[in-house]
């Protein structure tokens, strides 16, 4: 009897080892499963933490390329402006030089006249000047005309306008003007002079980029 009794604890505890056996193995697949799920959920998150730290600085690199390049924009926009200014400004002063040398000056406004003259199909025609320079050219009027146009009659007026030399051409009714004074011929020009700057510039820059 008593050997049963054993043979029955035996198994008993034969099985219960079995079954803490089985549990223990389900518990540490579980705890392996586990571990794999949260080893594999970090690197994704490290992963997305990665790539969304990627794409922040990629921004980030981009926004200051970005404020750079205006920057830099700015930079060359009152760069190319104080250039035309500085170009102008020169070209003011040898205009003044100009005119103190009256033969040079006077030689330039008959070609002034000539080319301006060609762009009117009326005979007669008035130039505007200047209070000084119709004091100069005033008393060789007529020698001055038959040099530059001789076949336009043109009567000579000291402009009220305000500009520094040159001329301008208009006819009697005062329907077509063209303004040959310095001031015009400024102004024509800054635009173009802008235009060259400017590409002198871009080609600068564009060299500087591909360094």
């Amino acid at each position: 009897m008593k050997s049963n009794l054993e043979q029955l604890e035996s198994a008993i505890r034969q099985q219960a080892e079995n079954l803490a056996n089985t549990h223990l193995e389900a518990a540490q697949q579980k705890a392996e499963q586990i571990f794999a799920d949260s080893a594999k959920r970090l690197q994704k998150r490290e992963q997305r933490e990665r790539e969304i730290a990627e794409v922040t600085a990629n921004q980030e690199f981009r926004r200051r390329v970005q404020a750079s390049e205006i920057k830099m924009q700015a930079e060359l926009d009152q760069l190319r402006w104080a250039l035309v200014q500085s170009v102008l400004a020169d070209l003011q002063v040898q205009l003044k030089e100009l005119r103190q040398e009256n033969d040079t000056y006077i030689s330039l406004l008959k070609q002034y006249l000539k080319n301006a003259a060609q762009l009117f199909d009326e005979k007669e025609l008035v130039v505007e000047v200047n209070a000084d320079d119709h004091l100069l050219l005033a008393p060789l009027w007529d020698s001055f005309i038959n040099d530059a146009v001789p076949d336009k009659i043109c009567k000579l007026l000291a402009s009220n306008k305000n500009f520094s030399g040159g001329l301008l051409v208009r006819n009697e009714v005062d329907r077509i003007r063209v303004d040959n004074t310095f001031e015009g011929l400024i102004e024509r020009l800054e635009n173009e002079i802008y235009q060259i700057i400017t590409t002198q510039l871009f080609a600068s820059v564009t060299s500087i980029r591909n360094i």
